[in-house]
């Protein structure tokens, strides 16, 4: 049980060294939202981006280095404390994002610098397998400092567990694998206008729809699945930003509220959220506010239960809480904040809460 006493237990990473307190445990009371840390671990560099067994058991940590490798954990089912279980090399440097497959049966990884996305299987104690499969980008794009080669930001399973989707910053496309027996196989490629930068994607609950921020262009990208082969299709892109804003920006995260119903994104220069409604009938975006985020550099953010978004400032080592409205999706923000050095994502365990 996860979510007991009205307590929600989160897990934060964070850009570190690896003898310092690189991976944070907290607690936030859902009725009052008040936050804190409970407990911290040493010993994994860089760990910038965290994945959640469904059940709360298990954490994986992409080691954002050169040489990349992911940690896997326990997590002890009274104290939440992290006991290291395993680490398996990426093959690829700069892993920079991590994902279980709905079903629990592998982990994806992206590579930002290694040009290459791997899948591994899951064991039944958590612990990964050997790699099973590794896909590598070729290829450039026209932003010419950011896109002189691949740079794969993240790799996403579809809510069925049988396809990956991989958003290559460095290419302008997101391109589409079917899983199968633990390899990745080639479905088809979504391109997106040049120098878009897809970043991250999430899936609509009903797994047909999904939305992807774009870096370098701070847009986001309704698309849907083609019912043939999965590959998806642009149904439309809007802007992360107000059409009076002049000054640098680029696109950080985006997820979706628990009810299914509203887009969040983040604005890295803005320094804000963006709220969009989702309409019904064709699942495009309407933009409704943008939130301060009482930070700088909001590069990871998360919904959690109890109706709270816990925003992740990089560069101004704190993160912030807001409240979202049940029936606009508006936020305000509560107070509270948890401190500490270069919040970069942060993973809510959503065992055994509805909706």
């Amino acid at each position: 049980m996860s979510v007991t006493d009205n307590q929600v237990w989160m897990y934060i990473g964070t850009y570190a060294g690896k003898e310092e307190a690189g991976i944070h445990v907290a607690v936030m009371n859902q009725e009052t939202g008040e936050l804190r840390i409970v407990s911290e671990m040493a010993g994994v560099e860089n760990p910038s981006y965290l994945a959640l067994s469904a059940e709360g058991s298990h954490l994986y940590a992409a080691s954002e280095i050169d040489e990349g490798e992911i940690a896997a954990f326990t997590i002890d089912e009274q104290t939440h404390e992290l006991h290291l279980v395993d680490r398996k090399a990426t093959g690829g440097g700069a892993p920079c994002y991590v994902q279980l497959t709905p079903n629990g049966e592998h982990l994806l990884v992206a590579n930002y610098s290694g040009k290459n996305a791997n899948i591994f299987p899951v064991q039944e104690d958590g612990s990964l397998g050997e790699m099973s499969g590794e896909v590598h980008h070729e290829g450039s794009g026209t932003h010419p400092e950011r896109q002189d080669a691949p740079h794969l930001h993240s790799a996403v399973s579809s809510l069925d567990s049988r396809m990956a989707y991989v958003s290559d910053l460095g290419l302008d496309q997101i391109v589409s694998y079917t899983i199968e027996n633990g390899t990745l196989v080639k479905a088809g490629v979504t391109e997106l206008p040049p120098q878009s930068g897809p970043r991250h994607l999430v899936f609509h609950p009903n797994g047909q729809l999904a939305y992807g921020i774009n870096e370098l262009n701070s847009t986001v990208t309704s698309y849907a699945r083609n019912v043939e082969n999965g590959v998806l299709e642009i149904l439309d892109t809007v802007s992360t930003l107000p059409e009076d804003f002049q000054g640098e920006n680029t696109g950080g995260d985006i997820r979706l509220s628990l009810c299914g119903r509203y887009v969040y994104a983040s604005n890295r220069g803005h320094d804000s959220l963006i709220h969009y409604d989702i309409d019904e009938q064709s699942g495009k975006l309407t933009p409704v506010e943008w939130v301060p985020v009482k930070g700088q550099t909001p590069r990871n953010f998360a919904v959690v239960p109890g109706g709270y978004v816990l925003v992740c400032n990089q560069d101004s080592n704190n993160i912030v809480q807001f409240a979202a409205e049940p029936d606009t999706g508006r936020l305000t923000p509560t107070g509270h904040e948890l401190t500490l050095n270069r919040p970069v994502c942060l993973m809510a365990d959503l065992n055994e809460v509805e909706g």
